[in-house]
């Protein structure tokens, strides 16, 4: 009778064990299916290991390909230019809409009326899914000088700060509201469960950033995804520049990871008066905003947020 006991309890170990095994196999079928219909993201072939055993499955990656940008216009003299701007490395989709806010950010454009088409002068065949020929507005002047000065203080933190405040105070940011309370403060800890909720490529590969933009209730009106943090928020910016009348009731933006002064400068270009993030915000960052007035929040969660600055636009009584 033991004998006949530990048999039956063996074979249902095994049972149970064969099911986990036959679920975990159909899981990442699902995955591959889904992967095969959301753009950005791959599949590949992984071995996954629990102490001593091993599964072979189909993972979900998300892609990462470079981008290389050319701007063409016409110079102070009358003459065409066709020069490379820059390469970038980003998640495919949504390329138009991230040139336009890496352009806005970075001053090469005021608006998205600057640019007055894409990959115009090339033909069906000779456009690569990864570069594109930006054609700018007549009167739209690319200084050279500006774009090489930005790029090289980039690379030393204590100058960049200087360097990134300076430009905005010379470019003529948007104002940003200076209302009082208007933004209830317990809509902040939902934000990011919203976020995660319309986040496809996250679901898939759990290896991509993002940023919504929301309403003053906390309704979610817009979000990007992308491999790169900068380009996630390129992408919303830009989509909102260039489809202005659809969000213009978007009052905050959220980021799903940490707060660069990159980051903060972005949102203001954009005129959003409230920048949120899952996690820390930098000095640097923190020192923007509080230059700007830009109300700053980080560490939001279900249980609640910090503020480093511009409390006085929220509502902390209303439950």
């Amino acid at each position: 009778m033991a004998r006949r006991k530990s048999d039956q309890e063996d074979y249902g170990v095994s049972y149970i064990v064969s099911a986990c095994n036959i679920e975990q196999q159909r899981q990442s079928q699902r995955q591959h299916q889904a992967s095969l219909y959301t753009p950005g993201v791959a599949t590949c072939s992984r071995r996954q290991i629990h102490g001593t055993h091993v599964t072979l499955s189909i993972d979900s990656v998300i892609v990462e390909e470079p981008l290389q940008i050319r701007l063409l216009y016409v110079d102070q003299h009358g003459q065409e230019q066709d020069r490379v701007y820059l390469v970038t490395m980003r998640t495919p989709g949504d390329d138009y809409n991230l040139v336009t806010g890496l352009l806005l950010a970075e001053g090469v454009i005021k608006t998205a009326r600057d640019i007055s088409g894409f990959n115009e002068q090339l033909d069906h065949d000779e456009i690569s899914s990864n570069e594109i020929h930006v054609s700018l507005a007549p009167g739209v002047i690319v200084d050279w000088s500006l774009i090489s000065r930005d790029t090289t203080s980039f690379s030393s933190c204590g100058v960049c700060g200087k360097s990134s405040i300076k430009s905005l105070e010379l470019r003529g940011i948007p104002a940003l509201d200076t209302r009082e309370h208007w933004l209830p403060g317990n809509i902040i800890p939902s934000l990011t469960e919203k976020l995660r909720q319309s986040q496809s490529m996250f679901a898939a590969t759990g290896g991509v950033h993002g940023c919504g933009l929301f309403d003053a209730k906390g309704e979610l009106l817009l979000s990007c995804e992308d491999v790169g943090r900068h380009n996630a928020l390129d992408k919303l910016t830009g989509q909102m520049a260039r489809v202005p009348e659809r969000y213009q009731h978007g009052s905050v933006i959220l980021l799903s990871g940490r707060i660069s002064f990159e980051l903060v400068q972005k949102v203001l270009v954009a005129g959003i008066s409230v920048l949120v993030a899952a996690g820390a915000p930098s000095n640097l960052a923190i020192n923007m905003a509080k230059r700007f007035n830009l109300t700053l929040i980080g560490f939001t969660h279900s249980g609640g947020f910090n503020i480093y600055h511009g409390a006085f636009r929220l509502n902390l009584t209303k439950q």
